[in-house]
């Protein structure tokens, strides 16, 4: 009996690829995660109530760098960040930070912006705000709020569908509204320019989409990452379905027609001619709130090697699948609380921030 108790315990073990290894601690509500370029220790940490903090992994030293007054009910805040690809502390021309929230004076709206980092001792600071982007938004929920560079130099932003449930306004598959699609501009321009509509996007020459439009049909897209030049988003669902899908130019994602691959509107007569299907998706009985990561790059990890690592806000799951066929995912933990980022330092090791808690967790053996 003890002899196959020992067995049964040795194959748990040896099936649990990862742990949660606890790197920072109390955070306020974090939702965005970023390592300093070629860092696998300085890193940023956005906060929805609009704390924006520096921490250092090796030293524990973690400052305020900017507080910015934000609204944040409801899905609302300070929700994304993202380095310029050329940043470098040693060129202050491209010591700059882009940063999407919701300013709390005026109407409801996304901003997306572009900082100076300035760095004074060991402190940093946010400074020179130039307003690249502001998009109104009809309800507090369904934002997006993910910015990130491309491997071709330009800035994406994923924005929900404007809110509320269901899509009422018919924003998603209303290609004149910035609205349920992702977006991709030129943010290297003067400082009078706020940005410029790179002229390989799809749409530049159609008169009935907006020509930021990279792709549309998307839900909430709650964190995308780029993996060998390759978008993967995930969309967070409306009843019953979570999913996962490549995004490239000029698609259609569906909703809200589909509800991943299944009927939304009409629920049961409709047409998915010309839609792009997701390539993982996953019922409401394993989580209702998906948060996308990345395809592990690291080395401690080898269990994870090649595998597109992502979670859920509601249920706490944490799964793996290969990438690039997104078949037979396999969950690596249970109930780890309110997952609502996943980050990479410079050497591809994969981060986790917990919402609830406030803490940030490395995934380790």
């Amino acid at each position: 009996m003890k002899l196959s108790i020992f067995i049964i315990l040795l194959a748990s073990f040896a099936s649990q690829a990862v742990q949660l290894k606890e790197q920072v601690t109390n955070l306020d509500q974090p939702t965005d995660i970023k390592f300093f370029p070629n860092s696998t220790e300085q890193l940023l940490v956005a906060g929805k109530e609009g704390q924006l903090t520096f921490t250092n992994l090796s030293n524990k030293n973690k400052h305020l760098v900017h507080d910015f007054d934000v609204k944040s009910g409801s899905e609302m805040g300070l929700l994304g960040l993202a380095f310029h690809p050329s940043y470098s502390e040693d060129e202050p021309k491209n010591n700059f930070l882009f940063v999407n929230y919701f300013p709390n004076k005026g109407e409801r709206r996304t901003r997306v912006s572009r900082f100076l980092l300035n760095k004074s001792g060991k402190n940093y600071s946010l400074a020179n705000e130039k307003i690249i982007l502001e998009i109104s938004q009809p309800y507090g929920n369904h934002n997006g709020g993910q910015i990130a560079f491309g491997p071709d130099g330009y800035l994406y932003i994923g924005m929900g569908d404007g809110g509320s449930a269901g899509d009422p306004k018919g924003h998603s598959q209303n290609t004149q509204t910035l609205l349920g699609n992702m977006l991709r501009i030129d943010i290297n321009t003067p400082d009078n320019i706020p940005y410029r509509i790179p002229q390989d996007n799809p749409f530049v020459k159609q008169s009935n989409f907006e020509p930021e439009i990279w792709a549309y049909g998307l839900r909430n897209p709650w964190r995308f990452s780029f993996y060998q030049g390759v978008l993967i988003a995930a969309d967070v669902g409306q009843y019953k379905y979570e999913e996962i899908s490549i995004v490239e130019k000029g698609q259609n994602l569906g909703w809200n027609i589909m509800e991943a691959s299944h009927c939304f509107k009409p629920k049961n007569n409709c047409d998915a001619i010309g839609l792009t299907l997701p390539k993982l998706e996953y019922e409401r009985t394993q989580g209702q709130s998906i948060t996308g990561g990345y395809v592990y790059q690291g080395e401690i990890n080898t269990e994870l090697k090649d595998h597109y690592i992502y979670g859920d806000f509601v249920s706490g799951n944490i799964w793996r699948v290969k990438y690039p066929s997104f078949s037979s995912p396999t969950k690596l933990m249970s109930n780890q609380g309110n997952i609502s980022a996943f980050a990479l330092d410079a050497n591809g090791e994969i981060y986790m921030a917990e919402f609830g808690k406030g803490v940030i967790y490395q995934l380790v053996p």
